[in-house]
């Protein structure tokens, strides 16, 4: 099966790269093409996704295609929302109009939000794939709207496609200036003796996910099981930004200074938890990896320089 990455160079996308052992080497798309992740016998494509005919080039011949690509945060989407939607659903548009010229009919997996697209509710109950969204960030109401571009597209044959609403990933080092990905940008700082940066209230909830437990599920939706599918990718269990940073502290062995910006975060919603049972019921897939359990394994791994140089972001 020939694959293709878009967003390999981001967080999740390069760590997909870095374990797809055992399978046929990927087809990575870049903009630069030094920047691509070193996977042995991987094809490295550089163009740009608004260049129609770079688009074409990529997908040619593709049976399936993860899509990670995505520039901005929950956080900074909203501070120009018209170049938000230029660098983000534009390209991705743009890959579509390529695959419909192409007619290949390929397997696209694309890696929406799990924390930005659902509605507030009360009572705070896990948000299952058929429960309302209405996003509160200009991020997620691209998300949305590049699954509903993806619903379109495969309910006209164009091709097949399995939404993943990811939860917050962590699993490697993150850099200190990132302002998504609270795990791996915090231990990144506490290791070089910086203060931890929070955004929004620290009582806000969220679902943390494991990059193994990602891997393992992005893996078993790879061949498309009905035309156009949206599947829960989390833990089932939330925690607080605070209650974190005190598995971080308990971890690392000692306080450290937090500093809190409420006024950058203050859309972002205060509860998401995700209902993972229709991966567990359909895929077989369940999440293997404790909050606790991970944080500790990831410091410890920094700690003896195994991540020593954090993940490559655009």
């Amino acid at each position: 099966m020939a694959t293709g990455i878009i967003g390999a160079t981001g967080f999740i996308g390069s760590y997909l790269c870095h374990h797809h052992a055992g399978r046929k080497p990927p087809r990575i798309f870049t903009r630069r093409a030094a920047n691509a992740p070193s996977i042995p016998g991987a094809e490295i494509q550089q163009g740009d996704l608004l260049s129609g005919p770079d688009c074409e080039r990529f997908a040619s011949a593709l049976d399936t295609i993860y899509y990670l690509a995505h520039t901005n945060t929950p956080v900074s989407s909203d501070v120009d929302q018209p170049t938000d939607a230029s660098l983000n659903l534009v390209p991705f548009l743009t890959l579509l109009n390529a695959i419909r010229r192409l007619g290949t009919r390929p397997h696209v997996v694309y890696f929406s939000s799990g924390g930005a697209v659902y509605a507030s509710r009360h009572p705070r109950v896990p948000f299952a794939e058929h429960d309302a969204c209405a996003p509160t960030t200009s991020y997620g109401i691209l998300k949305i709207a590049a699954e509903q571009y993806l619903r379109l597209a495969a309910e006209r044959g164009e091709l097949t496609a399995t939404v993943l609403r990811v939860g917050n990933a962590y699993g490697t080092l993150l850099p200190q200036y990132r302002t998504q990905g609270l795990i791996g940008v915090a231990l990144n700082q506490l290791l070089h003796g910086e203060p931890v940066r929070i955004f929004g209230n620290s009582a806000n909830v969220r679902d943390y996910v494991h990059l193994q437990d990602i891997a393992s599920i992005v893996w078993k939706v790879s061949t498309p099981r009905q035309p156009f599918d949206i599947l829960n990718v989390g833990s089932g269990v939330g925690h607080s930004v605070s209650e974190v940073l005190s598995i971080i502290q308990n971890c690392y062995g000692s306080l450290f200074p937090i500093q809190v910006d409420e006024n950058s975060g203050r859309w972002l919603p205060e509860w998401v938890v995700l209902d993972n049972s229709r991966a567990r019921l359909e895929y077989g897939w369940s999440p293997t990896i404790a909050l606790r359990d991970g944080v500790d394994a990831l410091l410890q791994a920094a700690r003896t320089g195994l991540f020593a140089r954090p993940a490559v972001t655009k």
